[in-house]
């Protein structure tokens, strides 16, 4: 098994691409910020990855994992069949990983966030580092909270703009299902 541990550069795309999941479409503000604004688990808290496989391509500038790929930040994880990681050089002379530009995980995809609370399932999903745009799909994408979930045939989370899109597809319909804390439903 092939055992990979990435210290905060790598885990700060990461734990964003975590974090768009819960924060952004499900409204839920946990991380704790310094005064950077950057959340405080990705600054102290490397990124453990195993797989049964690493490839890597500098001159193409990415790193595949694959094979029952693990991917862990203090209580987050994401599994999949495979994580490929597209990086930008870290400067102009250098082939070494810089910037994330792209990470996309394939098949069996399961992201879980905040110890079991929070969770998201998709065939695959593809995040973007310079936009902060994440497109679960595949099967039947589904992101939960508790007993609150939406799910359809494509789930777009646009993380710099707070917003979330989520189409169906040609026979079904987008579900979702919201619970408040307060008697009376959602509008009262």
């Amino acid at each position: 098994m092939a055992k990979v541990t990435f210290v905060p550069l790598f885990g700060l795309r990461l734990f964003a691409l975590l974090l768009a999941l819960c924060v952004v479409l499900l409204g839920i503000g946990f991380a704790e910020e310094t005064d950077s604004g950057t959340d405080k688990a990705s600054q102290s808290s490397p990124i453990r990855i195993t797989s049964q496989r690493v490839d890597s391509d500098q001159k193409g500038r990415w790193v595949n994992f694959t094979g029952s790929v693990e991917a862990t930040q203090d209580d987050g994880k994401i599994w999949a069949d495979s994580l490929k990681v597209y990086y930008q050089p870290a400067d102009e002379k250098s082939e070494a990983a810089g910037k994330i530009d792209k990470m996309v995980a394939e098949g069996n995809v399961k992201i879980v966030f905040d110890g079991e609370s929070r969770t998201a399932t998709a065939q695959k999903a593809v995040y973007t580092a310079q936009d902060k745009i994440l497109v679960l799909s595949g099967g039947e994408p589904k992101v939960w909270s508790g007993d609150n979930f939406v799910q359809g045939n494509r789930i777009t989370l646009y993380q710099n703009e707070g917003r979330t899109v989520v189409e169906s597809g040609e026979n079904d319909r987008v579900e979702a299902t919201f619970y408040t804390q307060e008697e009376g439903g959602l509008i009262d």
